[in-house]
Formats: structure tokens, C-alpha cells, sequence
């Protein structure tokens, strides 16, 4: 009896001293041959067979963390395979793949509130913009298609500009299905995840509302770290923030003072001498941006060149007849200015106030007329 006792003992040390592990089961009704494929961070970690609609993974990960599963079903095109987004930590999960909906969320049985707050968020996601992606794919699908390839050029170019104008749609819906999701689970803790994977850049105003709305928690994990980085990038061009510093010289060779330039509103252009739009642009420049005389009293220009030869810039200044003032400091795109002002293109116009405070960052030339009229009107 008493070798007995000993034996249970040892059975359950041994169960208990078992490594805790990932246990995934993938339904996927109707794939009778297939594979799932676990990636992080673009690597392949694993994969598993699917036979007749199931497969089973057990694994222990190095940590928890965001996986993206692939579903592949063999005996279909690989553009038919369904790719989705998973938190996975120690314990079970079961998913429910739906091959037939292309792109839609799987339904996800765990006890990790981490997935669930995951599958809450597509779920939003689906719910408000899921007809709009049905859309899209639909459309990306087609113009992949012989029958599309055979169109005109005219009838293409017109398919091509409908797509794109659908996906710009879509763009402008992120922070909005953010903003609902954070309505209904303050207390997540993906959203940082989510939003440091969409582009920030095109949407600051509403992204930066958006994160401060999210716990401390979320802020402080990884991803929220990033958006945090990004962010106060992108807040010092928002309208309000004190322009960034310009380092350089002018063409006398004395430093850039920028109390040199005093006006109620200040045109800040970025160009090279590279650039024909530049030298276009300067032409308009030239020529009077703005047409209200009043308005031209309260208005100024700099220019401040990513050119790296002092030469070279001198010459381009010289031959342009640029008469406003003019700022360098040859260091190209390592030039502090471009990384300051988050110069990605060049021409790049911003309009700042007297006081050096933004007042709209990467406006169009054409528009800076209308803005300074409106913004000197409203100032009195």
C-alpha cells in the first residue's frame, strides 16, 4: 500500500510538473485538405495539416503574444486562403474558421481576455465597416481577373481610380471604429496594439483624441510605447504646436534667426534645386500667392532648401530670382529640418502664425491664398 501511495504521488507530480502549452483546435467545416500556419513577426513558427475540417496544435511559445494565423485550404487557389490576427497565451482555444467568408473574423472559444477584447474589436470592425471590405476585396478580385486585364485602358484606369477611392473610404474609418470600440471596452488593452499597426500619419488629430483615451495599462505595454513615440511626432505639426526649429544659414553665411521674419501669417517651404515642381512653384511664388492687398501686408515667405552643395543651392537661388528669405545647411535628408518637419516629399508648404505656432502643415500651394484670406479675416 504503501508503494501505492507513492506511485500517485508521482503521477501527479508529473502532471503538474508538465509544461504549460498553446492548445489550439482549428475547425474549418469544409477543407477536407489543408494547412494552418502560425507567423510572428513575418517568421514561420509552425504549421499543421487540416484533415477533414480540424486540426490540432499543441505548443509552448517563447511568450505570449499577437500571432497571425493563415488557413489554407489545399484544394483552392492561395488567394482563397484566410489570414486573421490571434493573441495567444498558455490554455485552450478553440476556432471556428469559415472558409466560404473570406476575410471574416473566426468565432473564438478561450478564457484569455486578451483574444476576447481582440474578437470584440473585429467584431466592431466588421460591424461597421464590413460591407465596405466586402466591397473592396470584390474589386481587387476582379481587376486580378482575364476579363479585366482585356479592358481599355480608359475602362481600367476608371476601375483602378473606383478601388482606390473605396480604400480611402476605408482609411477614414479607422479611428472611427477605434473610437467606437474604446466606447464600449474602456478598459481594453489591444487597442494600442491596433493602432500601432494603421498609419497615424494620415489622421494625427483624431488618433492622438483617440489615445488618450486608452488605460494606463495599454499606454505602457509595447505597442502603446510605439504609438506614444509616433505620436509626439506627429502632435508637433498639429495646428497650435510651436513650429519646429530651422537650423541653417542664409546666403550671406549668417545663422537663420527666425525673429528675422516678422508677420501675422508665414509661409515655410521646403524645396531642393533638384526639384522642377519647386522651380515651378517659385514662378507662382514669384508671380504673388496672394491676391488681397491687405492680405499681402500680414504675409511672408521662407524657403529652406534640402540641398547638401552650398554651390549648388546658390546657384538655383541665384538663377530663380528668389527674392524672400532663403535658408541651408547642406546635410540633405540628414538635415535636421527634414526630420523636425517630417519632410517626406519635397515641395512641402506650411503656414505658421506670428508667433511661430502651426497653423496648417503640408497645405497645397493653391490653397494657401483662400486659408491666409480666411485665417486674416477671422483674426480681424
Amino acid at each position: 500500500m504503501k508503494y501505492y501511495y507513492l506511485i500517485v504521488v508521482a503521477l501527479l507530480f508529473t502532471a503538474c510538473s508538465k509544461p504549460p502549452k498553446v492548445e489550439l483546435t482549428v475547425k474549418a467545416a469544409g477543407i477536407t485538405s489543408g494547412t494552418v500556419i502560425i507567423n510572428q513577426n513575418n517568421q514561420m513558427l509552425l504549421s499543421q495539416n487540416i484533415k477533414d475540417g480540424d486540426a490540432t496544435i499543441s505548443k509552448a511559445f517563447e511568450a505570449p503574444g499577437y500571432f497571425n494565423i493563415t488557413v489554407v485550404d489545399n484544394n483552392k487557389p492561395l488567394s482563397y486562403r484566410n489570414s486573421f490576427e490571434m493573441y495567444l497565451e498558455n490554455g485552450s482555444y478553440t476556432v471556428n474558421v469559415k472558409p466560404a467568408s473570406k476575410g471574416a473574423y473566426p468565432s473564438i472559444v478561450t478564457a484569455s481576455q486578451t483574444q476576447l477584447q481582440l474578437s470584440d474589436y473585429y467584431k466592431t470592425e466588421n460591424d461597421l465597416a464590413g460591407a465596405l471590405n466586402h466591397t473592396i476585396d470584390s474589386l481587387i478580385t476582379y481587376l486580378d481577373t482575364r476579363e479585366a486585364r482585356v479592358l481599355s485602358k480608359k475602362a481600367h484606369t476608371a476601375f483602378t481610380d473606383k478601388t482606390r477611392g473605396y480604400q480611402i473610404e476605408r482609411r477614414k474609418l479607422e479611428p472611427e471604429i477605434l473610437n467606437a470600440y474604446i466606447a464600449k471596452h474602456p478598459d481594453n488593452v489591444v487597442a494600442a496594439h491596433i493602432m500601432a499597426q494603421q498609419y497615424l500619419d494620415e489622421y494625427p488629430v483624431e488618433y492622438n483624441s483617440i489615445f488618450k483615451k486608452l488605460t494606463e495599462k495599454a499606454k505602457s505595454t509595447d505597442d502603446g510605447i510605439k504609438v506614444t513615440n509616433k505620436l509626439s511626432i506627429l502632435t508637433k505639426l498639429l495646428p497650435g504646436a510651436d513650429a519646429p526649429p530651422i537650423a541653417g544659414f542664409t546666403p550671406n553665411g549668417k545663422v537663420f534667426d527666425k525673429k528675422t521674419i516678422t508677420a501675422k501669417v508665414i509661409l515655410v517651404e521646403f524645396w531642393t534645386s533638384t526639384s522642377q515642381l519647386s522651380e515651378m512653384n517659385h514662378s507662382k511664388m514669384l508671380n504673388g500667392l496672394i491676391l488681397t492687398d491687405s492680405d499681402k501686408k500680414s504675409f511672408k515667405m521662407l524657403s529652406i532648401a534640402t540641398d547638401g552643395n552650398k554651390q549648388v543651392w546658390e546657384r538655383a537661388v541665384k538663377l530663380s530670382r528668389l527674392t524672400w528669405p532663403q535658408v541651408a545647411d547642406f546635410k540633405g535628408d540628414s538635415s535636421p529640418n527634414v526630420a523636425n518637419w517630417q519632410i517626406k516629399a519635397v515641395p512641402s508648404y506650411f503656414l505658421v502664425d506670428g508667433q511661430w505656432k502651426i497653423l496648417k502643415a503640408n497645405i497645397d500651394l493653391v490653397d494657401v491664398d483662400q486659408f491666409v484670406h480666411d485665417y486674416l479675416a477671422k483674426k480681424g
